[in-house]
């Protein structure tokens, strides 16, 4: 079967910076995006199935912080847009009036395909060199049901394992930097047939 689905996405990203053994973790303010797109579902056994998806995902966060020159607070903001490819492995159990109840989990690949970074009043394209690399991987881990209509309500929780930063250290920061995204999306679909 084949079906469409649409999500609100609860975003956030996630930086942790360590330097002689020290490390120091932030997570900036989580914003509303969204994930529109296909889902495939192939059974693969009774009760389960390999359900890919094929979704344009917004990621992304907003972090306080402060100019160096003026120490004033402003706020960078991160608006990333990815090709987001969820490979799902899925069981599913259908109750004596039709429900289906279904829980899984699987690798999620992402390619970035556009996004701003803005702060204050100035923006910059979000995937370009000594930046944030393109490519994003996590774990998708999903709820849901699905009516006898094929009408379909899920949640799911993508969190980041890739470091998206693409920051080159040394010099006077000398240290390792980690930049990862995290996503929870609640959804509505359709499945066909």
């Amino acid at each position: 079967r084949i079906g469409i689905k649409g999500a609100l996405n609860l975003a956030n990203q996630k930086i942790k910076v360590s330097y002689m053994g020290q490390s120091a973790d932030q997570s900036g303010d989580g914003i509303v995006a969204f994930h529109i797109g296909g889902v495939a579902e192939i059974p693969i056994a009774q009760n389960f199935a390999f359900r890919p998806e094929l979704l344009l995902s917004g990621k992304g966060t907003n972090i306080d912080g402060e100019d160096p020159d003026t120490e004033e607070p402003i706020t960078a903001k991160f608006r990333p847009f990815y090709l987001e490819l969820p490979l799902n492995f899925v069981y599913a159990h259908e109750t004596a009036t039709g429900l289906k109840l279904m829980a899984g989990a699987g690798p999620s690949i992402g390619y970035g395909i556009f996004g701003k970074a803005k702060s204050e009043g100035e923006s910059d394209d979000f995937f370009q060199d000594g930046a944030f690399k393109r490519l994003d991987f996590g774990i998708n881990i999903l709820a849901g049901i699905e009516l006898t209509s094929g009408l379909t309500f899920g949640i799911n929780f993508t969190p980041g394992l890739a470091n998206i930063s693409d920051v080159e250290t040394g010099g006077i920061f000398d240290g390792d930097l980690k930049w990862t995204n995290s996503v929870v999306g609640f959804s509505v679909g359709y499945m066909f047939g």
